[in-house]
């Protein structure tokens, strides 16, 4: 879980373009997102479980997510992003 995490943190890094600035809230978002989908993959549906599960990875990525805020988004990347069932679509919502 922490690898893909991890990975959408770095693809979320590498957008650039047009857009307006990620801010922690979206940042939070992307990682909140990833950890719901992959729990619910595993058949964790627990809101109190996945609350602690996000809360817990945002905490462990700190410094990563220190280089997503700032970084070029899209709202409709965002939108993709929040809508998106799998981590894979995650992913391709930051590409």
């Amino acid at each position: 879980m922490r690898r893909l995490v991890g990975t959408g943190i770095v693809g979320l890094v590498l957008l650039a373009g047009c857009g307006r600035k990620a801010t922690e809230a979206d940042c939070s978002a992307i990682v909140d997102r990833n950890v719901e989908v992959q729990m619910k993959k595993m058949n964790i549906n627990d809101s109190a479980a996945i609350a602690k599960k996000q809360q817990d990875i945002r905490s462990q990525f700190s410094e990563s997510m220190k280089g997503c805020v700032g970084r070029r988004i899209t709202d409709s990347m965002m939108q993709c992003v929040r809508t998106a069932d799998t981590v894979d679509a995650i992913d391709q919502c930051m590409h």
